[in-house]
C-alpha cells in the first residue's frame, strides 16, 4: 500500500507541552509512515469545556482519534460514559509548586491559609499535594487554604503573575521559564511527593484512544504504539532536535529538559498498572475502571 493510502489518525494536543513535541518528532521523522498510518496533527488551547479538557472534548465530539491525558483523567472519562483507554505511556507529568521568592510560602509546611491557584479540584497535581500533605504534615490543603481553580494553565500561570494566589500548581513545562530570573521559586516539584506517599515515579500520562479504535483498527494502534516509542527515543537522544522542538531558548533548555528526562521516556513495567489503580485509591478514593489501561498495547512498550 503507498503512504498516500494509509489510514489517517487524527490526533489533538496542547500547543505547548511533552505531548505535542513527541506528535512533532513523529512527523518529522516521518514515523507514522514506516508504521503504516499518517499522522493528522492539530494543536490547540488548554480550556476546559463541559468538565473536559480541550482535548478531551475533541475525542468526545468524534473529531480526533488520539489524545494525551493523565490515568486519572482517563478514569473519569470512563466513569462519564467516555469509552477511551490508555494505550501508550510517555512520562510521569507531574508539576511544581511556585511561589513569589518574597513571598509567605517556602514549603509545604506554610500552606495553611494561603491562597493556591489550581486547574480544578480533581487535578493530579492537587490531589497528590493533599495526600503528601497530609501524611508529611497532618493537614489537607482542601481545608487548610484557599483553593483557587483557573481552568486552563495559562490562565493559571497568570493569577500568578498578578498576585492572585500566594502559590500555583503549574505544570512542569512552565516552571524553569518563570523561576529563571529569580522572582519565583519553585516551593517544590511534585515527583519528590510520591515517594512520600509510598509509591514510585513511573508514567501516568499517556496517549489515549476510543475503545472503537482498538477495536476497529489495532493495526494502526500497534503501528501508533511503535511510532511513539522510536520518537520519545529520537528525542532522548538528540537533546538539540528536542530543543528546537520544545521551541526553547538557551538560557531556559538546560533546566527545563533536565525535568523532562526526568519525566518522559520511563520504563513501562509489569506491575504498574496495579500501582496505579494503588495510586488512584489513595488520591481519589475511587477503583479505576477495568478498561482503564488497553493492556495488549501497554505490555508491548520498551522496559
Amino acid at each position: 500500500m503507498p503512504p498516500e493510502s494509509y489510514p489517517v489518525l487524527r490526533a489533538a494536543f496542547e500547543a505547548t507541552g511533552s505531548g505535542g513535541w513527541i506528535m512533532a518528532s513523529m512527523l518529522e521523522r516521518k514515523l507514522d509512515r514506516a508504521n503504516g498510518f499518517r499522522l493528522d496533527l492539530g494543536l490547540g488551547d488548554d480550556r476546559v469545556q463541559g468538565g473536559l479538557q480541550a482535548t478531551e472534548a475533541r475525542l468526545a465530539a468524534g473529531a480526533v482519534d488520539v489524545i494525551d491525558t493523565d490515568w486519572l483523567s482517563v478514569a473519569r472519562c470512563r466513569r462519564q460514559g467516555l469509552a477511551i483507554a490508555a494505550v501508550a505511556p510517555y512520562g510521569a507529568i507531574f508539576g511544581g509548586l511556585v511561589a513569589p521568592r518574597d513571598g509567605a510560602l517556602h514549603s509545604l509546611a506554610d500552606l495553611p491559609g494561603r491562597r493556591i491557584g489550581v486547574i480544578h479540584a480533581s487535578d493530579k497535581n492537587w490531589l497528590l499535594l493533599r495526600a503528601a500533605c497530609r501524611k508529611l504534615h497532618g493537614f489537607d490543603p482542601e481545608a487548610s487554604c484557599r483553593r483557587i481553580d483557573a481552568g486552563s494553565k495559562t490562565r493559571l500561570r497568570q493569577l500568578l503573575l498578578d498576585g492572585e494566589v500566594d502559590g500555583a500548581l503549574l505544570f512542569w513545562h512552565q516552571v524553569p521559564a518563570l523561576t529563571a530570573d529569580g522572582a519565583f521559586a519553585e516551593i517544590c516539584d511534585l515527583l519528590e511527593l510520591l515517594p512520600a506517599i509510598d509509591a514510585r515515579v513511573m508514567p501516568s500520562s499517556f496517549f489515549v484512544l476510543s475503545d472503537t479504535m482498538l477495536d476497529r483498527q489495532p493495526a494502526v494502534v500497534h503501528g501508533f504504539c511503535r511510532a511513539v516509542a522510536a520518537a520519545i527515543a529520537a528525542l532522548r537522544q538528540d537533546a538539540s532536535a528536542w530543543q528546537r522542538l520544545a521551541n526553547v531558548g538557551d538560557a531556559v533548555a538546560p533546566a527545563l529538559r533536565s525535568k523532562w528526562l526526568a519525566r518522559v521516556g520511563l520504563a513501562w513495567k509489569a506491575g504498574m498498572a496495579g500501582e496505579l489503580g494503588e495510586l488512584a485509591a489513595q488520591l481519589t478514593s475511587q477503583v479505576l475502571d477495568a478498561g482503564t489501561f488497553a493492556m495488549e498495547y501497554l505490555q508491548e512498550q520498551p522496559s
